[in-house]
């Protein structure tokens, strides 16, 4: 299991924040993702907001994932942490195939274009999802001392990335693409 200490927003200027990651911070890779999101067909992890967990196959160019990941929440209902149980799959589509033969049912695909950075101790990622638009998320190579200073951390540095953000909703990609398309 890995712990995942991170923030997410959505990104108002991509262009300038781009450029800077690809002067001051060493990229690492870009790289197109399609999530496919699971649910039991007795339990709908998204029929609560947020969401607290998750079955994703994920088809990667070069690995593909077959994951559950379990979240947990603060007080005020921000994202604390994730724990995720992930596994490489050699066949994503035959591992969706046996989900569905499972009576999974398949909740919503997302597909977006995904750019990686190392800056400093922490991932930037850059994703762009066309029914979304542009997001950024700061993710902590290691929790320093806490997972509250941590967190504290990731913000320190989307001020210095000179971000103009929104925050993003307490959800993940999923949930905000499952409820625009439940207001069309």
């Amino acid at each position: 299991m890995n712990e995942e200490v991170e923030i997410k927003v959505i990104l108002k200027n991509s262009d300038d924040v781009i450029s800077f990651l690809n002067e001051k911070a060493k990229f690492v890779k870009e790289k197109n993702q399609k999530d496919e999101y699971f649910v039991p067909i007795h339990k709908d992890f998204f029929s609560v907001n947020p969401t607290k967990e998750y079955l994703r196959v994920r088809y990667e160019e070069e690995k593909n994932h077959f994951g559950y990941h379990f979240c947990h929440f603060e007080d005020d209902g921000s994202l604390l942490k994730t724990d995720e149980y992930e596994t490489k799959v050699e066949n994503p589509e035959i591992i969706s195939e046996i989900l569905k033969k499972l009576d999974m049912i398949h909740k919503v695909t997302i597909t977006k274009h995904r750019k990686f950075y190392d800056y400093k101790n922490f991932e930037i990622l850059i994703d762009y999802i066309e029914e979304l638009g542009y997001f950024l998320e700061i993710e902590a190579k290691k929790i320093d001392g806490s997972i509250k200073n941590t967190k504290e951390q990731c913000y320190k540095i989307l001020e210095e990335l000179g971000a103009e953000w929104e925050k993003a909703p307490n959800m993940g990609y999923p949930d905000m693409l499952l409820e625009k398309q439940n207001r069309n």
